[in-house]
This record gives structure tokens, sequence and C-alpha cells, in this order.
């Protein structure tokens, strides 16, 4: 599959190189963040010489056994390298249990410089503080861009098309492997079901899985439109779907 160099994001890591917070690479699933983290680890090995750097993939089951906080933390220790600037990736972070415990001692080593990558679902905005005791900056990644995707696309010259492809396609770049419109809508709807029916519910324990997905869809039906929770929830009642603005108000938030 094709590949750009997002050169937003990928500035933003660099500019942040050497400072000493925690950096936090956010967003939805299939956005891009692994993808941005090769990219940065690529950069520094043509860059810099007397570097170490320690990457960790929870998706590889190569690191299955340090699934543990304390197993990652002792894994970490034993790869470091004296008298080198040590890099620490620790890609899809959250499959760690309590992984904070250990990316915080090793923060107040001051030896390390880290970077994690972690899905929406599971490092929100609001429990980064919570998370990280020490300082922490979260570089947030979107799908692509209309800049992007036309960076993409970059032998289609003609932008009007490409814009009315992107404004079908979107930004999910992993449905633009796919040759038909089938497989690509079943890529984004398997992508959106996992976020809201999987890693929301899973997240907030939330009881009714029916009121979420089909509050989700009205959302989306009626994007631009005013509305407030107590309106969506007799509209969904009056559709077979009882509920009411309190449920619809939380789930919203």
């Amino acid at each position: 599959m094709k590949t750009i160099t997002r050169a937003k994001y990928l500035d933003r890591i660099i500019e942040l190189n050497g400072t000493p917070d925690i950096k936090i690479i956010t967003g939805i699933r299939r956005s891009g963040k692994s993808k941005l983290m090769q990219a940065y680890i690529e950069y520094l090995k043509s860059n810099f010489e007397n570097i170490n750097i320690i990457f960790i993939d929870f998706m590889d089951l190569v690191y299955e056994e340090i699934k543990e906080y304390h197993a990652l933390h002792a894994y970490v220790e034993e790869h470091y390298q004296e008298g080198k600037t040590n890099y620490l990736f620790v890609d899809e972070v959250q499959m760690c249990p309590k992984f904070e415990l250990a990316i915080n001692s090793l923060y107040s080593k001051g030896k390390y410089d880290i970077y994690v990558t972690g899905s929406n679902a599971f490092l929100l905005s609001a429990d980064l503080a919570t998370l990280f005791t020490g300082r922490y900056i979260e570089i947030h990644v979107f799908p692509f861009s209309f800049q992007e995707y036309c960076q993409y696309y970059d032998d289609i010259s003609d932008k009007d098309k490409l814009f009315d492809e992107y404004a079908i396609k979107g930004g999910l770049a992993g449905s633009y492997a796919y040759k038909t419109e089938k497989d690509r809508t079943n890529y984004i709807k398997e992508v959106y079901e996992t976020i809201v029916t999987r890693d929301l519910v899973q997240k907030y324990a939330l009881p009714d899985t029916l009121v979420l997905q089909r509050l989700s869809e009205f959302l989306m039906d009626n994007i631009s439109n005013l509305t407030s929770p107590n309106k969506v929830s007799q509209l969904l009642t009056a559709n077979e779907t009882p509920t009411n603005h309190v449920t619809v108000g939380k789930y919203i938030k």
C-alpha cells in the first residue's frame, strides 16, 4: 500500500525532539498513528548517530510477555544504553494494563525521550492528566485531510474530481487499497463499528448499545442541524428505540 509523508505531524514531533515531556500520539483507529511513529524513527536513524531506540509494538506477539507494567519497565531498563540518547517508543500502549505506572516511573528517571501511541477510546484528552503525573504533550492525529488526499493521488491533477472522490471516500487511507466501493465501504463500516460499538461501550461500560448505535446514526444524518437531547430522545422513542434525554445527553458527551 502506498504511503505519504504527513509533514504537518512529522514536523511537530521533530520540533519536540529532546524535550523532557512524554509525547503522546492519539487519534481514532486507523488514522495513521503507528505509521507516523515509524516515520519519526526513520528520521532519527537517518539524522543522528549516537542514539539507542527502544521500540515496543504491543500488536506484535513478540512483546506478549511484557504486557504487564513491571515487565514493561524491566524490559526498557534492560535495553538502556549508557552514553547514548535513549528513545523509548511504545505503540498501542493501552494494551498493557496499568501502563501509566511504568511510563511515569521511566519518565521520572529523566534518561529517556518517551513517545507512546494509543487509541482515542483509551487515551482521551480528559484522561491524560489523570494517567500521566509528569509533563506530557498530546499530538492528535486525524485521518487524511483533503490536502493529504491530493498528495496520495498525486497522479491526478483535476482537483474538482479529487474533491468529489474525497467527499465519498473520506480520510481513512486504509480504505484506498480496495478496488470496489463495496469493499471500501465495508472497511470504513468495520472501523466505525469497532470505535462505537466496541471501544466506547467497553471503556464506559455502556448498558444500551442499541441506543448508542441509533444515536450515532441520527447525529451523522443531522450534521449541522440544531438539536437537543430531549428532541433526540423523543425521535428515537417514536422510532421504537425507547430512551430518555438523560441517557442521550450522557451518550452524546
